[in-house]
């Protein structure tokens, strides 16, 4: 089993548990570094004082949070974690929701909640409770010294912890799509057909049939060049078609699934090209300027982890 990534309390009322968080995902990309091209020997990153210019050793860099006045504050490790210590090594449920209510924009990374040894029984009960009450735990706490709201939820056999972006940081997407989709008269017989062929490739899902064919082709790639040296190849070019002829493109697309399997996305892109009276639309209306809220300190809060 992976190293746990944190390893802790889980409360709620009179119960309480030893757990571990393990990561969920891990990832299988490849892993590109930076090499110096005349001897391939891998560059070193070094830390650099932006002031004299002199490399600055480890135990000489502390965490710091620059003031809107330019000042900087530092930090310690302690003294973040003795502003939440409970919130460190518990983990509180508060509420209990409908998993659906939550907005999966929020969700940020998902985590198994494991029971250490001894707390099998209770965290059994947690799990067969929250399954029967289709109802998931929200609770806080605190993880590579940043506070998270989280999510508990069954999946499968156990229980699975998904750390939640904070409603604030939550960019509203109503402006968006008001602006992507204002002015845009929909045809029924163009709608018609979109639906047609929804319906006809709509499936269960299962990750399976969508394989990472990028990292396959790339790992491939390395191989080859492994062994027979550089080789350049050019991306498909993309098929631009034109708003008016939408429909005809989705009517072909129809009837080329009802003859055969349909032509894989890596092999042909489509790009829909905007009508002469939308483009019409958009240069008459002048634009708009994208509001944007400025924090304190335009870099933004530095991790502190």
């Amino acid at each position: 089993m992976s190293r746990p990534v944190w390893v802790g309390s889980l409360s709620f009322g009179p119960l309480t548990l030893p757990v571990r968080l393990h990561g969920a995902v891990a990832s299988h990309q490849a892993r590109f570094h930076l090499l110096h091209d005349a001897d391939g020997a891998r560059i070193q990153n070094k830390r650099v004082c932006s002031v004299d210019g002199e490399e600055v050793p480890l135990d000489h860099v502390v965490r710091g949070y620059t003031l809107p006045d330019g000042r900087h504050v530092t930090v310690t490790r302690g003294e973040l974690d003795a502003l939440d210590p409970t919130a460190s090594r518990v983990l509180a449920l508060e509420d209990f929701v409908d998993p659906a209510q939550v907005d999966s924009l929020l969700f940020d990374t998902s985590y198994h909640l494991v029971p250490a040894q001894g707390a099998e029984h209770a965290y059994a009960l947690l799990t067969a409770a929250l399954q029967d009450s289709g109802r998931a735990g929200v609770g806080r706490l605190v993880l590579y010294q940043k506070g998270h709201l989280c999510l508990v939820r069954p999946h499968g056999r156990g229980l699975v912890l998904t750390t939640l972006h904070a409603m604030e940081d939550r960019v509203a997407p109503e402006a968006l799509a008001e602006q992507a989709t204002a002015g845009t008269p929909l045809d029924s017989g163009e709608l018609e057909a979109l639906r047609s062929l929804i319906a006809s490739r709509s499936v269960d899902f299962d990750p399976r049939r969508h394989p990472d064919v990028h990292r396959e082709r790339v790992m491939a790639f390395l191989e080859r060049r492994a062994h027979s040296g550089p080789r350049s190849r050019r991306p498909p070019r993309m098929r631009v078609v034109a708003a008016e002829a939408l429909l005809g493109v989705l009517e072909k697309g129809l009837e080329a699934l009802r003859s055969g399997p349909a032509t894989p996305p890596s092999e042909g892109t489509l790009r829909v090209r905007p009508s002469l009276a939308a483009r019409d639309t958009r240069e008459k209306s002048p634009p708009t300027p994208p509001s944007r809220e400025r924090s304190d300190d335009d870099g933004g809060e530095p991790s502190s982890s």
